[in-house]
């Protein structure tokens, strides 16, 4: 089980360092990540963080973004980002799991809106299966604050993501043909709202180095944790690493 598996750790885990992102900062970290798939054991994975951000576009890891509105207190934009949800039916240690098809990552087309006030921030994202992999479209409703001190900002984060029944069918659902080869109960998955809640951490080291961390925690929704791909109720994930600001 490789970190791109599990997509709602992966983007929670981006939204929040991304929060505190800087014009330019490259870096390399690791991840300990739970995995809610049956047949894959916790595992420390390396991930790069690359953020930027400009007057009309940005790089906030795993998303890219054109700018085409913004003010004082607002921020609209079309986005660009890899989706990392991934299955691997050779890379799984249970005999059934194995027998399934392969679910691909895929790229995702959409748009983003950010309010920022002195409460806090407000995030509202909706974006579509670009590739066809799921045909799906996911979406998500996020609050953050950045608490700043002299050189540490905590950002606590909490929010939902919504994925539609064609996306979640792909992900977790079990044809007919893979049940009979299987042994698996064939399964069709319908649309569903995940919460999480998360924290991440920056402390500035010298001028331009930085020590990053976050932890995300995800409550599966009964769509995802009945589906016999799975095997748990929740999911965790603990983010640390370096990174240089330019």
């Amino acid at each position: 089980m490789t970190f791109k598996k599990n997509l709602l750790i992966a983007v929670a885990l981006f939204t929040a360092t991304s929060a505190m992102a800087d014009d330019f900062s490259v870096g390399a970290g690791a991840v300990f990540n739970e995995s809610p798939y049956k047949g894959y054991n916790d595992n420390v994975s390396a991930v790069p963080l690359m953020s930027y951000e400009g007057e009309h576009f940005y790089v906030r890891q795993t998303t890219g973004g054109w700018i085409v509105w913004k003010d004082g207190k607002n921020e609209l934009s079309l986005t660009a980002s890899w989706m990392p949800l991934h299955f691997d039916p050779d890379d799984n240690d249970d005999r059934a799991m194995s027998q399934l098809d392969e679910r691909k990552s895929s790229a995702m087309l959409g748009g983003a809106y950010y309010r920022h006030e002195s409460w806090g921030s407000l995030k509202v994202a909706l974006a579509a299966d670009a590739m066809d992999k799921s045909g799906g479209v996911m979406g998500e409703l996020s609050y953050f604050r950045p608490i700043r001190m002299e050189r540490l900002t905590l950002t606590p984060s909490l929010g939902v993501f919504f994925h539609d029944e064609s996306f979640n069918d792909y992900y977790y659902g079990v044809s007919e043909k893979e049940s009979r080869r299987s042994g698996l109960q064939q399964y069709t998955a319908g649309e569903t709202v995940t919460p999480y809640v998360g924290v991440a951490a920056k402390y500035q080291l010298t001028q331009n180095l930085y020590l990053n961390a976050s932890a995300i925690y995800t409550v599966l929704p009964d769509e995802v944790k009945n589906s016999p791909m799975i095997d748990r109720d929740d999911s965790f994930a603990l983010m640390t690493g370096l990174s240089w600001t330019f």
